[in-house]
């Protein structure tokens, strides 16, 4: 088909809406196709490293929480051993006292 026989048989108002429908076809086309591939393809690289971060920050934690947990066992035997020392050396009935104390701990430890 000629164009210019389409301009003189229907004229230029339709030959303009014909020409804008192509322009919006194409720009859906390449929306949907280029534009929608790319986006995908910086959200995945991004969420990957995003993941990896995430990965590396909870593995410091969960080794952080580790060394709290024996940090805190050291602690305990520590005090443990200063409560003993101290109720051996006294006479006047604090080692009573401070083994109630240490046998009262061990039994909220175990709940």
């Amino acid at each position: 088909m000629d164009i210019l026989a389409v301009l003189e048989q229907f004229g230029l108002p339709v030959a303009m809406l014909v020409a804008f429908g192509y322009y919006i076809w194409r720009q859906n086309q390449w929306i949907q196709n280029d534009l929608t591939k790319d986006i995908h393809s910086k959200f995945n690289r991004i969420h990957d490293v995003c993941d990896k971060d995430l990965r590396n920050i909870i593995i410091a934690l969960i080794n952080n929480a580790k060394k709290n947990e024996i940090r805190l066992a050291s602690i305990e035997r520590s005090h443990k051993a200063v409560i003993e020392v101290i109720a051996k050396l006294s006479g006047n009935g604090l080692k009573h006292k401070l083994q109630n104390i240490l046998k009262r701990e061990e039994t909220e430890d175990d709940y």
